[in-house]
């Protein structure tokens, strides 16, 4: 994807959030963006910056860019979260953190507790600002192993589905 379609993706995104927050009007975006950025206009933000910005909205706003998925683990329900997290090509280990992504989706865990995992286990406070190979490897690691038990367990569920 190149960087002009997915700096409008992300307007599109940052538009959506102010629809979402009545309170947030023009004034107010720009505050938004002085006190967080230092700029008063989003054309002056790089695309981190931006997808930083979507990503505050849906984490502290509760802005929902998609319909709340449907969680296949029936342990976990789900939550009023944001189902979406930037992973630009540029980022370190971005295919590393898109299957961490896909797997942790597959399990039907919240994207917000992403970041509380990350918090708790390795002292970052987002999990896309994740840049250590050994904790990213870590994390893979330990959500493949839980992804297999998970598997296995439908795969018990659904053989005593077909016997009953």
């Amino acid at each position: 994807m190149d960087k002009e379609r997915m700096r409008l993706g992300l307007y599109r995104k940052i538009e959506i959030a102010r629809k979402q927050l009545p309170a947030m009007d023009e004034e107010a975006f720009r505050q938004r963006l002085e006190s967080s950025f230092g700029v008063r206009s989003r054309t002056e933000l790089s695309i981190h910056q931006l997808s930083q910005l979507v990503h505050e909205f849906a984490i502290q706003d509760g802005v929902q860019y998609t319909a709340p998925a449907k969680s296949r683990n029936k342990t976990v329900r789900p939550h009023s979260r944001p189902d979406w997290i930037e992973i630009t090509d540029n980022m370190e280990f971005a295919e590393e953190k898109r299957q961490i992504l896909a797997i942790w989706r597959k399990l039907g865990y919240s994207m917000s507790s992403l970041d509380t995992r990350v918090k708790r286990a390795f002292g970052v406070p987002v999990f896309v600002w994740l840049k250590n190979r050994g904790h990213i490897s870590s994390l893979l690691t330990d959500l493949q192993r839980r992804e297999k038990a998970f598997e296995r367990k439908q795969a018990k569920e659904g053989q005593a589905g077909e016997l009953s």
